[in-house]
């Protein structure tokens, strides 16, 4: 957990990414944490041109996420969505286009 928070921490897109999916799903020693998940993944996406991290930012964007009371956590933007996902797909994934 230590390397990948330091390579993370450095701006590695591929650390940034899987970093994302270690608070989205609370892996290896990461609480969830589904805001620091979307920052991860957007910072790879818009820094990095990380398609990984596009779809997977366009998939919480697109859905939103809801506390067990269903209060907001992260807002539903599905035009934002929508454009990561066809950023994705322009990059050359399947996955992007096929959420498109």
């Amino acid at each position: 957990r230590r390397l990948l928070t330091k390579a993370s921490e450095a701006g590695n897109p591929d650390s940034l990414f899987l970093q994302g999916y270690c608070f989205y799903h609370g892996e290896d020693g990461y609480e969830v944490d589904v805001k620091a998940a979307l920052n991860n993944f957007l910072a790879a996406a818009e820094n990095f041109e990380h398609v990984e991290a596009m779809v997977s930012a366009g998939a919480i964007l697109h859905q939103g996420v809801f506390n067990p009371q269903g209060l907001v956590i992260i807002e539903r933007d599905q035009r934002r969505a929508f454009e990561l996902y066809q950023q994705a797909g322009e990059l050359g994934s399947i996955e992007g286009w096929r959420n498109v």
